[in-house]
């Protein structure tokens, strides 16, 4: 029989003296890693919903619904099939709009113990009723663009809005004009804006 080496009988003989290395884990809370990616969560004030954490997801673990009647946009973390691989923090347009915190006993027997969900305003066309984007994010865009915005129709009625120099109430629908590019307008529609008279 061979001889044990000297660090292994230093190690068992720390061992038996010190204890053992392991952490005690469900009765103490255990200390994890500052770049540790557990539980994803959405940051209410920062999230703009612009839908970059749902394009990027691998798994598909985040939905995205529009709902029409109540005008909102929901963006839905499953925990249950996220992978935890952070692609939804790092490719954030906002980046804190939703981070992955140190929480990793995410064990549950209700489901809903299992989504991560946050709700935003949307912004739809005033000629055809398609979907532009969440207002928050609108106003992101224009923020970060700062004078640029002005420059787009959209945005300028957004922060117009926003101000309360223009009406919310869309005008009724009829046929499109040139003029009517300074409205809340889809891509499509303002398209149509730039051939006709």
């Amino acid at each position: 029989m061979k001889r044990p080496k000297l660090r292994e009988l230093k190690e068992a003989i720390t061992a038996i003296l010190i204890g053992p290395y392991t952490s005690k884990f469900p009765a103490e809370p255990a200390r994890v890693a500052d770049v540790f990616r557990g539980k994803p969560e959405f940051d209410e004030d920062e999230c703009v919903g612009c839908g970059a954490c749902y394009n990027v997801c691998p798994p598909g673990a985040i939905e995205m619904t529009d709902d029409a009647e109540r005008r909102i946009r929901t963006l839905t973390v499953n925990l249950d099939r996220c992978i935890y691989c952070g692609q939804c923090e790092r490719n954030c347009l906002t980046e804190k709009g939703i981070h992955q915190t140190p929480e990793f006993d995410l064990a549950s027997t209700a489901i809903s113990d299992l989504r991560e969900t946050v709700e935003k305003q949307l912004v739809f066309c005033e000629a055809c009723g398609a979907v532009i984007g969440a207002e928050d994010h609108i106003r992101w865009v224009a923020r970060k663009l700062g004078a640029l915005a002005y420059s787009n129709p959209t945005l300028l009625v957004s922060a117009m809005q926003n101000m309360g120099l223009a009406d919310r109430e869309p005008p009724p629908g009829e046929e499109l004009r040139r003029g009517d590019r300074i409205r809340l307008l889809c891509p499509k529609c303002r398209q149509i804006t730039s051939f006709v008279v």
